[in-house]
């Protein structure tokens, strides 16, 4: 058994998941009887009933695992501040001691504070545990939240309002409630209405370590600040180099996000794997060339991953890369050999043992996805495809080692040898003893190509059911552009690095690395940019159904284990895995919908709207797209992609839980206040069959509306009256929809199941009999 930690880390994962059905008082006994019967079962020889024993125990202790994280905070930990006899309807004082430097937010600044202290009106109580604070710039003061200044390990006091994580009640929605309890360890979020709530005062500094950290990470971000500054044109390049290094995105725009998306290679956004292998390739390279010994290159090397985890806020991603490099280094000081495989169970059991909830993490999901992928599918293809050629093309010069080769591998050296004879007799260039050596070279360098190639199409079509189960996209264009991306990357980590260091210490010196850096950005953004891309080649899915995502899952896992004996059972599971991938990627299956009855459903759009309703015929409509009706567009145009979109946030992951890729009619009966945000995303990820509106947004909006229909090819229906058993009560016609205001609408639906009355933004001054 080549790989035993990762049967042994599937087991706990296994666990993990099946823990709701188990029992706490039950899992841990069955771990360790299991356990105890496989070191008896082992005394007696009995191998493979010892083998199975340990991996039902390991089942076990990943459920218990499971079930104990729940019990991981002490009793004064804020999980339990509701208990505690504190108004929670009314603000709070909050005590405590900043454990993430302010991040700045249109509305103010944001941060994770660790309470020692909550007050009401009528009890305090100690507290630990963090509480996440949004504090405002304030309609009372004109100081802007920043200018509090406040620092990481700063202990200050604050009145805020707290409130539970809000999570959108609708199938398909992400829990973001319990994302930030299971990962962030955030159990509440405050809000503190204007700066002058806050007050810095004395307490406890953080650990030396942690503070170190910080302020490691404060220095390099302001170095990076400084190359390329946010106000500046290159501030884009800035943004994602703070990514790329640190894993910092929340200066990312829109359109950055969404080109990388498009194109296949927002993984580069992400500190993961690729970002950690090829950091750890350049520092290893670098300290060969002082000359120290084997032993101390690991440890130093090491030492530098360590410190790199912690400089990125030690995610699941970097975790895990770093965790499998170690693991290799360590079994190679040791003399030991370390399977891929073994390297990727032991980074997922230790992870998996410390954090449980981290199985359901998507970035822990998509992190391992990958690395099973090239561990197990990848690097094993490559070895069977290319590898032989690879040795075939060293020392080709070397007659006496060509009977070590397969017959056409050795008569491949020896077409080299002829095919570089030849080229001296025309060329003076091949006349010299290194001809063969030059031959060997250019075919080498198209080995590196296929490798390339054939490791980005096995990744993208590897991953494909996680993409489009987790952000509904698949991205073919991303087979051929990672391909380019890989080598792109590695001389961005490789300038990056030097030009970031030295404008620490003068920018003079930084200068030179920072233009090849800036021409390196460059070409990346090159890569996401491109313009006409068709729509084949990146486009949105729903939700594939559960049979069809084991069965793409099961071959897939299948195929990788005949890989090495049983090239027609490799080839079968393979083409079965194609269809599976194809019923993924172009979802011929119809949606489910109720046929025969008129089903209406209201969706949580915490104070927007948005109404699906199903007709007896299996029409679909959608009234809304889950705006509100106040105006929070600031100008903005809302046709371009946000950070925050309730078409893509909301209503889009609901109709995609459902199968759904198409509508029949999307209506808008008012476009006034921020209900237009949101029409563009539900354009972009449905094909539209007809859009109806009760009267156009003011320009410069209507325009834009406009040629995006026009692009879609979606049908215009101006809406009035009576139309098609749709009655629009409210607003009336030509009613003025340039207004700022709060701008009510009320629609009635009928058909031969009874009818309907649908009404958003009335309150008592607009309120109105019907």
């Amino acid at each position: 058994m080549k790989s035993p930690m990762l049967l042994l880390a599937s087991g706990f994962a296994l666990g993990i998941f099946g823990a709701h059905e188990a029992r706490l008082a039950l899992s841990l006994p069955a771990c360790g009887a299991c356990l105890l019967a496989g070191l008896l079962a082992l005394e007696r020889g009995r191998h493979w009933t010892a083998a199975w024993l340990v991996l039902l125990g390991f089942v076990f202790a990943g459920a218990s695992a499971a079930r104990l994280f729940q019990y991981r905070f002490p009793p004064d930990h804020v999980s339990h501040l509701a208990e505690w006899g504190i108004d929670l309807a009314k603000p709070v004082e909050i005590e405590g001691r900043l454990v993430t430097n302010p991040l700045p937010m249109p509305y103010g600044i944001e941060f994770d504070l660790q309470a020692c202290r909550v007050s009401g009106a009528r009890a305090s109580h100690k507290a630990s545990g963090k509480i996440r604070l949004r504090v405002f710039n304030g309609w009372r003061s004109s100081v802007p939240a920043g200018a509090l200044h406040l620092q990481f390990g700063e202990s200050i006091r604050a009145l805020a309002l707290l409130r539970r994580p809000h999570n959108y009640q609708n199938p398909g929605s992400f829990n973001y409630r319990r994302w930030l309890d299971t990962i962030q360890d955030v159990d509440w979020e405050g809000t503190v209405e204007t700066p002058a709530l806050v007050e810095t005062m004395k307490g406890p500094r953080p650990a030396w370590l942690s503070g170190a950290v910080e302020r490691a990470r404060v220095r390099l971000g302001r170095s990076i600040d400084e190359l390329f500054p946010p106000w500046s044109a290159e501030g884009r390049d800035g943004a994602v180099l703070r990514a790329v290094l640190l894993g910092d995105r929340s200066a990312l725009d829109s359109a950055t996000i969404e080109n990388f998306r498009q194109s296949g290679l927002y993984h580069l956004l992400v500190v993961a794997g690729l970002h950690v292998g090829l950091l750890a390739m350049l520092v290893a390279g670098l300290l060969r060339l002082f000359r120290l010994q084997e032993p101390w290159r690991s440890v130093l090397l090491l030492v530098f991953l360590a410190v790199y985890a912690a400089l990125v806020d030690e995610r699941a991603p970097t975790l895990r890369a770093t965790l499998m490099i170690a693991a290799y280094i360590v079994a190679k000081l040791v003399d030991r050999e370390q399977p891929a495989l073994n390297a990727v169970g032991i980074a997922g059991l230790i992870l998996l043992f410390y954090r449980p909830a981290w199985l359901f993490d998507s970035g822990f999901e998509l992190s391992f996805a990958a690395a099973l992928l090239i561990a197990g599918l990848a690097v094993p293809v490559l070895k069977r495809v290319t590898e032989p050629c690879r040795h075939a093309l060293r020392r080709v010069d070397e007659v006496a080692l060509d009977p070590a080769f397969e017959p056409r591998w050795a008569q491949l050296r020896l077409d080299m040898r002829g095919a570089a004879g030849w080229l001296g007799q025309h060329s003076s260039l091949f006349r010299s003893a290194s001809a063969v050596e030059l031959v060997a070279a250019s075919l080498r360098l198209g080995v590196w190509v296929a490798d390339l190639v054939i490791f980005s199409i096995i990744i993208q079509l590897g991953l494909l059911l996680p993409m489009a189960q987790m952000f509904h996209r698949v991205t073919l264009a991303g087979i051929g552009l990672n391909a380019l991306a890989v080598p792109l990357m590695t001389l961005l980590l490789a300038v990056a690095v030097p030009a970031v260091l030295l404008n620490l210490f003068s920018p003079l010196l930084a200068w030179l690395p920072s233009r090849l850096l800036a021409l390196t950005m460059t070409g990346l953004f090159h890569l996401t940019e491109l313009r006409g891309l068709p729509g084949w080649l990146s486009f949105r899915v729903p939700s594939p159904p559960g049979w069809v995502a084991w069965g793409f899952a099961l071959l897939l896992v299948a195929a990788a284990g005949v890989l090495a004996f049983n090239r027609r059972g490799l080839a079968m599971l393979v083409a079965g895995a194609g269809v599976f991938g194809l019923l993924i990627a172009l979802h011929p299956l119809s949606p489910r919908l109720p046929s025969g009855e008129f089903e209406v459903t209201a969706l949580d759009c915490g104070g927007g709207e948005a109404f699906f309703v199903v007709f007896p015929d299996r029409t679909t409509m959608l009234i809304g797209a889950g705006g509100g009706s106040r105006r929070r567009l600031g100008g903005g145009d809302p046709f371009r992609a946000q950070r925050w979109d309730p078409g893509e946030n909301i209503v889009s992951p609901y109709l995609w839980s459902r199968g759904i890729d198409r509508l029949d009619i999307l209506f808008m009966p008012s476009l006034r206040g921020d209900r237009l945000s949101g029409v563009a995303a539900m354009l972009r990820n449905f094909s539209v069959r007809e859009f109806w509106y009760g009267s156009l947004p003011r320009q410069p909006f209507a325009a834009s509306l406009l040629a995006l229909l026009r692009r879609r090819g979606v049908r215009l229906r101006h809406v009035t009256g009576d139309f098609d058993g749709v009655h629009v009560l409210w607003p009336e016609p030509g009613a003025e929809e340039d207004s700022r205001e709060a701008a009510p609408w009320a629609v009635r639906i009928a058909n031969p199941e009874g009818s309907i009355l649908l009404a958003a933004g009335f309150d008592r001054s607009t309120g109105r009999a019907f």
